[in-house]
């Protein structure tokens, strides 16, 4: 589990690559009268100054040091926080991780470059350069982090946005994301994390990660089935089909002796299907009136979002639509889609088969409810009043994305 967020600063908390590259070009210009192009220093983005200073043959790094940053300073005006930065480490503070920086600046760098925004205060441990044996992309800052914080490093993750971030966290153990809204060069950048966007972080951490490991036998038996089905739709050796029509009946069979079914219940629902196997597709209506969110109760007296199964010729806009006038009698214009979620990372228990689920932030248009077959009833709730949600089908975290969804006018759609 994950306890403690590291960040990097340039290209991930700051944007600072135009200020960066440019000063860096007129430092060159000033101590050795030479033109470069901005393309020839990318560089030097998440490096230590004084070694990118080295590699451009500027031996007096010290002085080197000292006239880069007065020609930075001639372009602070255009250094600014990435978008919801500021946003994002709130939320995780007040979710209770710990928060820290491994970075390529020096204190005084650190000091007058990031200091200024007021971030200070989230993080509580910062590692400059300076601050261990050997700077990025040597695992001697995460180590001496690990150490400082008391961190386990299972239990940290590191984000950055360069080769070098992603060679410190993996050389110490720890798992790295990368920061693809500041990444400069994706290339050769193999991770464990890819975040389109700062809110991204808040999302996975959402995630918990044991609900796969509850039921392996469940996760061990879905393999097999999918991998019997894929077989005896494609092979053609008569004994080959025998083998894998044996591995699916195992398959049903361990479905059945883990859950108490019985095997032919088990077959009929689990093994009933031919051709390539597939994910079943959900979607999920968000529906806000004055800052509620439209839940339907079903006849089980648990709530859920208006949805179901894409039935066939349907698309998950259509479907989106067809689901809120049966359950809820409303007519809605889908708008944005909020997430596309793997179920099995979500939702509780677990099912035999993959579930891909798509939220959808609608506008009403029309429409009342009326009796039916699937709901009693509906009504509209604030995020700290729901009442007891049907968890198969949508949890308080999944509400939480659609409210964050609704608030936030320029949201991107969020995707396992």
């Amino acid at each position: 589990m994950i306890k403690s967020v590291i960040f990097d600063i340039d290209g991930t908390l700051l944007d600072t690559e135009y200020a960066v590259l440019n000063s860096l070009r007129d430092t060159i210009w000033e101590l050795k009268n030479e033109k470069v192009e901005l393309s020839d220093l990318t560089f030097a983005l998440g490096i230590p100054g004084e070694e990118a200073l080295k590699q451009l043959g500027i031996s007096d790094t010290q002085n080197g040091n000292i006239v880069w940053n007065t020609c930075l300073a001639n372009y602070s005006h255009t250094i600014r926080l990435f978008d919801c930065v500021a946003d994002v480490l709130k939320e995780l503070r007040n979710r209770g991780y710990k928060l820290g920086v491994i970075t390529s600046k020096n204190r005084e760098e650190y000091k007058t470059d990031f200091s200024p925004f007021g971030l200070d205060g989230y993080f509580d441990t910062v590692i400059c350069a300076g601050d261990s044996d050997k700077p990025k992309p040597s695992p001697a800052p995460m180590l001496r982090y690990l150490e400082q914080s008391k961190t386990k490093k299972e239990e940290a993750i590191y984000i950055g946005d360069t080769f070098y971030d992603m060679q410190c966290a993996s050389s110490a153990g720890v798992a790295f994301g990368l920061a693809l809204w500041g990444c400069h060069c994706v290339n050769h950048i193999h991770t464990d994390y890819y975040f389109n966007h700062p809110t991204d972080i808040l999302y996975l951490l959402s995630i918990d990660k044991n609900k796969r490991d509850r039921m392996p036998w469940v996760k061990l038996a879905t393999e097999l089935q999918f991998l019997a089905q894929g077989g005896l739709c494609y092979s053609k050796d008569p004994f080959d089909i025998e083998r894998f029509g044996r591995i699916r009946e195992i398959s049903a069979e361990m479905i059945s002796l883990g859950s108490g079914y019985s095997l032919s219940h088990v077959k009929s629902v689990f093994c009933n299907e031919t051709g390539f196997q597939t994910p079943k597709l959900d979607t999920r209506a968000a529906i806000f009136q004055k800052d509620k969110i439209l839940l339907v109760k079903e006849k089980n007296s648990t709530w859920s979002l208006p949805g179901g199964w894409v039935d066939v010729y349907e698309s998950i806009k259509t479907n989106t639509v067809k689901e809120v006038k049966e359950e809820a009698g409303l007519d809605v214009i889908p708008i944005k889609l909020i997430a596309v979620q793997d179920r099995k990372l979500h939702n509780l228990p677990e099912y035999a088969y993959g579930v891909t689920k798509a939220f959808v932030l609608c506008k009403v248009v029309g429409g009342e409810f009326t009796d039916n077959l699937e709901t009693v009833k509906s009504e509209y709730f604030g995020l700290d009043e729901l009442p007891p949600l049907a968890e198969e089908k949508n949890n308080a975290e999944q509400v939480r994305l659609c409210f964050d969804a609704y608030y936030d006018k320029n949201w991107h759609t969020i995707f396992d």
